[in-house]
């Protein structure tokens, strides 16, 4: 059967990639500077949903040019492959028009903007309840420090240290697996999501006590000529 098209407008993903090496380089760097004091640094704790002591804004303006460059060029490709399944769908007899809308999403114009970044050093029995974020419209999420972790008390459950996300869509018993999903970052991990996908992050321990996990958090919003034309169609 080779004339088969699998049709899911009413779901999103969380997109998983590796970070450029130059670019963990920098983000280690910066980093650095603002958990060590040497960089000016806000507390953005009080914007935020974790139980976590150390969560400092980074201002965008101290991050090199190949860094916004990369972030930017991230979030338009998770922008473009979710506007590739959620954008209506012409009548699925016309392969014509069927194309043309494809490459009209593969073509067009998508812009981002980064809205605010920060860094959270995550210690031992500190955790993130479940959240999602508010006044944006993309999430991500990048690791730059994994601690080695002390075995969970039960083995079956592997979850110290994970971060969980959230289905955002019923559960089917049949063809879904489980409603949540469970990964345990490694260093360079970057995770892309949309603002609303709901998330948490699980507590861990590490021999010492004092072991850090380091990642750094983002909100954006996003533009593009493709989501205004849809929004006109779906108006009428």
């Amino acid at each position: 059967m080779d004339d088969v098209e699998l049709l899911q407008p009413w779901s999103t993903f969380v997109m998983r990639t590796k970070l450029q090496p130059e670019v963990l380089e920098e983000m280690l760097k910066i980093t650095d500077e603002i958990l060590s004091g040497k960089q000016n640094h806000t507390s953005w704790g009080s914007n935020l949903a974790g139980q976590i002591e150390d969560e400092y804004r980074i201002d965008r303006r101290h991050l090199p040019t190949n860094v916004t460059t990369y972030l930017h060029e991230a979030l338009q490709q998770f922008v473009r492959l979710q506007l590739l399944q959620s954008s209506p769908y012409p009548n699925p007899h016309d392969i014509d028009a069927h194309h043309k809308r494809r490459q009209e999403v593969l073509k067009g114009d998508i812009s981002t903007e980064l809205l605010a970044l920060w860094v959270v050093s995550q210690k031992d029995n500190e955790y993130n309840p479940i959240h999602l974020h508010t006044e944006c419209m993309v999430s991500a999420v990048m690791y730059l420090k994994i601690p080695e972790y002390l075995p969970s008390k039960k083995a079956h459950r592997d979850d110290d240290g994970a971060i969980c996300f959230s289905g955002m869509t019923p559960q089917d018993h049949y063809f879904v697996n489980d409603i949540v999903m469970n990964i345990k970052p490694q260093v360079g991990d970057f995770f892309v999501f949309p603002s609303s996908q709901q998330h948490q992050v699980y507590p861990f321990q590490t021999k010492d006590g004092k072991s850090e996990r380091r990642s750094v958090s983002l909100n954006a919003n996003f533009n593009s000529n493709i989501r205004r034309k849809y929004e006109e169609e779906t108006s009428r």
